[in-house]
């Protein structure tokens, strides 16, 4: 498997390749994607829905690709500016701060901005979003697990000290089940979670339980995106966040 930063295999059989740019989208960035499509062509007879999470505008919300005359890629762009993402940021603390109902795009936030935020404030955001979320009143249609779950991974993501981790993941209620997040991460975070693991050898994993656990954790946070009322960047986002 090429270096790709994301892999996906969705129970529905759709793979997805899902980058991270944080400079200009450039002829060499495509190619590097053409790259990956043609591997997993050869592979997996598949050609992968690519997507690029930018941290600069591209200026359009998708392009082709033409790597060769048979072969044509069309590459998917995600942008969210930065100083959106510290907006929404800045209202998850205010609303919770004041004990203020959330809305199905603010509970959502809670996972999406330590997402999409940028590499060198992920951690601050990360932690500050996990030490309000057992305070935040949660949108009645959501539950409070799923993102829980999905908050999980971002530390996972962010962090990788156990100490930090085993932290945090009580200050969201997840400690009991930061093995089931492990599990559900594992495709996105691979060389992230590899570290952990070594220095958390001693959580057991129950492989019994575990895989009917894991099922239905991902079965929750699936539904969420099928709810109606969520906008169109809210639909967008959560598409890359749950296809683990």
């Amino acid at each position: 498997m090429p270096e790709a930063d994301e892999f996906y295999s969705t129970d529905e059989g759709l793979m997805i390749n899902l980058e991270e740019e944080s400079g200009e989208i450039t002829e060499k960035v495509l190619e590097k994607i053409s790259n990956y499509v043609v591997f997993a062509d050869f592979m997996y007879s598949k050609r992968p829905y690519s997507s690029i999470i930018c941290h600069k505008d591209p200026g359009k919300l998708f392009e082709y690709y033409e790597r060769s005359p048979s072969i044509i890629i069309k590459v998917h762009y995600i942008y969210i500016p930065q100083e959106t993402l510290w907006r929404k940021y800045e209202n998850l603390i205010k609303k919770i701060e004041q004990k203020k109902q959330l809305s199905i795009d603010e509970t959502l936030d809670i996972a999406f901005v330590p997402k999409f935020i940028s590499k060198e404030n992920g951690k601050f955001i990360t932690e500050s979003l996990s030490k309000a979320f057992k305070h935040a009143k949660i949108h009645e249609t959501i539950v409070k697990r799923d993102i829980g779950v999905l908050l999980g991974a971002m530390i996972l993501k962010h962090f990788d000290e156990a100490k930090k981790i085993n932290e945090l993941m009580e200050e969201i209620g997840m400690k009991q089940i930061e093995n089931e997040i492990k599990i559900i991460a594992r495709e996105e975070f691979k060389e992230e979670l590899e570290e952990i693991e070594k220095e958390n050898n001693k959580l057991k994993l129950e492989n019994g339980t575990l895989k009917n656990e894991n099922g239905e954790y991902k079965k929750g946070i699936k539904q969420l995106k099928e709810m109606e009322d969520l906008s169109p960047e809210a639909k967008n986002i959560i598409n890359s966040l749950i296809m683990l």
